[in-house]
């Protein structure tokens, strides 16, 4: 059965977005999507607050007929967000992305919770929805924090971000999810790995989510069987960060081989 993918950008996190969006489409992704707050390694695309990028972003993006998925990043700690989520909100709506990416970080299930509900309160005025990314690394480790902490909040506008590297390094299997609405699953992140157990330590598991992860099929992930527990219709990012990778030389052939790669193993 086809199916509809998305080029995260973590794929190739050096290229600019405006070259992202054109990789994206000559490749033939349907959608993609953008990290505009700056990385750990301090790659920073100067888009958030910057008028004149964000305009020529949205020019390249509607001459392209691309879909933006989501955005990166908003990280909920022990006081809240770590950043004024206002910006992000106003970008996503302008650059017509459905999600907005969030993190757990806060310790504490009930406050987290609380700050989820409303974070979605304020992205819902924006039209804008969370997607909450669990990883061995945050302090919703599990496919099962997250669902929960979702649920709890009881916002619609709420999913849950599903990798299929973070899903197996946290100790999971493809079938846990079938233990949820099918609803919290609108779209998964796909890639291949060395290895099918779970992690041995956070560290471990945030290095290889990094820089080390190999093209969707190749080394042990089950990435079909993660394919197949996903309901009808779910997107799938291809987020590839590919050993020693760093700046691609050629964008839209990475695309272009990342794309197929996905098609091979879930079609």
């Amino acid at each position: 059965m086809t199916k509809d993918y998305s080029l995260a950008h973590l794929s190739m996190i050096e290229v600019p977005p405006i070259e992202l969006v054109r990789a994206a489409s000559s490749a033939g992704f349907q959608h993609t999507g953008f990290r505009l707050t700056p990385t750990s390694s301090g790659v920073d695309h100067d888009i958030l607050g910057n008028g004149v990028a964000i305009r020529e972003l949205k020019a390249a993006i509607d001459d392209s007929g691309i879909g933006i998925l989501d955005l990166e990043v908003i990280r909920i700690k022990e006081d809240g967000p770590t950043l004024d989520p206002t910006g992000l909100f106003e970008a996503a709506e302008y650059l017509g992305a459905r999600y907005v990416i969030t993190t757990l970080e806060d310790p504490n299930p009930e406050r987290r919770v609380a700050s989820l509900a409303l974070l979605a309160e304020q992205a819902a005025e924006y039209g804008v929805a969370l997607s909450v990314e669990f990883m061995l690394f945050s302090a919703a480790p599990t496919l099962q924090d997250a669902c929960e902490a979702v649920l709890a909040a009881g916002a619609p506008n709420v999913v849950v971000l599903a990798d299929i590297l973070h899903l197996t390094r946290s100790g999971g299997t493809p079938d846990d999810m079938l233990d949820y609405p099918a609803r919290l699953f609108p779209y998964v992140q796909i890639c291949g790995a060395h290895g099918a157990g779970a992690a041995p330590d956070a560290a471990t598991a945030r290095a290889e989510a990094v820089t080390a992860r190999l093209m969707p099929g190749e080394g042990d992930l089950p990435v079909r069987e993660f394919t197949e527990c996903i309901p009808a219709g779910a997107i799938l990012s291809v987020e590839s960060p590919l050993v020693g990778l760093g700046n691609p030389g050629d964008p839209a052939a990475l695309a272009a081989d990342l794309l197929a790669s996905a098609r091979l193993v879930s079609e």
